[in-house]
């Protein structure tokens, strides 16, 4: 029974895990970016959206379609809607989150409509594909939170889709209808939960399970995105003289150092931190923290790798950089997480340069780009 509730427990501590972990959209894009694939996806997105105005204008013009001057005018605007939804994606840049959460919710409303007007089961069951292929969008760019909501909207439609079916006793194909939805909506869901184990598994180092150097920069892009009141601080750690450790006790000795290290820097770092192995001997730990706040938590780190493991004793120098945010915010946290770990590494070359076992910051002003030594502590 307890080996049971363990396992429930590690189930629902997953779920909650992504539930809570969200997706990055600017990641996303720029991930695609960088393998130039966002003009075949935005290709493809937009002639999955060309379903819609054909399907709207066959509706439409045929016999069996709306026969309200109401429905029909709605029918006409969707095809006016669709087209320029479709134009968009084709001939202007990928969007920005909020905008594409607009066109999302335009795309759900439109396709419902269509499915409410046009009276043919078939054009139905198109339609609830098509909120199928919206799903799969969003489980790639958005939050578990907005995928849940259009999984609602999806399933509220099929059985709003479904009532009369009812009505006229064709039961079987309502039941049809709602348990094909049912199925599809989970798709999307589950789609988004094994990309997202895959990730965690692709931003994590396998030794010390810290985030890999691709999952600090994901995860700090998040930390560093919006601008407030708290500068951003990078941290950079490098154990001192780590090669006579190998050299004197062996690789195993090495990489038991390695994950002893990775436990301490994230024992003491500050809350609400983020704590990754970049590779090799080197750590990096980001933070919003001011300069005084961030200095001491660097000593605490440098007296936590210092102390012994076993017959080992290994020293750290590390490197801060702290940068104000100001109004920059979201749209260059990127290339602010970057400047920032450059900016700390030179910090900690120069931590080694004094013999190691230092700590050295380094402030950045962001606006004009520019690197002043600020504040210097050694052991």
């Amino acid at each position: 029974m307890r080996d049971r509730d363990a396992v429930m427990n590690g189930y629902l501590r997953l779920l909650r895990d992504w539930w809570r972990d969200g997706v990055d959209y600017r990641w996303v894009v720029n991930a695609l970016a960088d393998r130039s694939a966002l003009g075949v996806v935005k290709y493809a997105i937009g002639l999955c959206g060309l379903a819609t105005p054909l399907i709207s204008v066959l509706t439409v013009t045929s016999s069996a379609g709306p026969q309200y001057l109401l429905g029909r005018v709605v029918l006409w605007c969707i095809v006016v809607a669709a087209v320029l939804w479709v134009v968009r994606w084709w001939w202007l840049p990928w969007p920005s989150r909020v905008e594409s959460l607009t066109l999302v919710a335009i795309g759900d409303v439109c396709i419902t409509l269509v499915c409410v007007l046009s009276p043919g089961n078939v054009v139905r069951s198109v339609g609830m594909m098509l909120l199928l292929i919206v799903g799969i969008y969003v489980s790639a760019f958005h939050s578990p939170q907005v995928l849940a909501g259009h999984t609602a909207w999806s399933l509220a439609s099929a059985v709003v889709l479904s009532i009369p079916l009812f009505g006229v006793g064709d039961a079987a194909s309502a039941v049809i209808m709602i348990l094909g939805m049912v199925a599809a909506t989970v798709v999307p869901p589950g789609l988004q939960f094994c990309y997202w184990v895959l990730r965690s598994d692709m931003l994590s180092d396998p030794l010390t399970m810290l985030l890999s150097r691709r999952g600090f920069e994901y995860h700090s892009a998040m930390t560093v995105g919006g601008s407030g009141p708290v500068p951003v601080c990078v941290m950079m750690v490098d154990l001192d003289r780590f090669k006579a450790v190998n050299d004197a006790f062996g690789h195993a000795a090495g990489d038991k150092v390695l994950v002893q290290t990775a436990d301490r820097l994230q024992r003491v770092a500050p809350e609400h931190s983020i704590v990754s192995r970049l590779g090799g001997e080197e750590f990096a730990i980001v933070a919003r923290l001011p300069v005084p706040t961030a200095v001491d938590a660097a000593e605490r780190l440098r007296s936590a790798v210092a102390e012994p493991i076993g017959s080992i004793s290994v020293t750290a120098s590390i490197g801060i950089a702290v940068a104000d945010t100001g109004a920059d915010g979201y749209r260059h946290s990127r290339q602010l997480v970057q400047d920032l770990i450059r900016c700390a590494d030179s910090a900690m070359y120069q931590a080694k340069q004094r013999g190691g076992n230092t700590v050295v910051v380094e402030h950045i002003t962001v606006l004009q780009g520019i690197d002043s030594h600020d504040v210097t502590r050694s052991a």
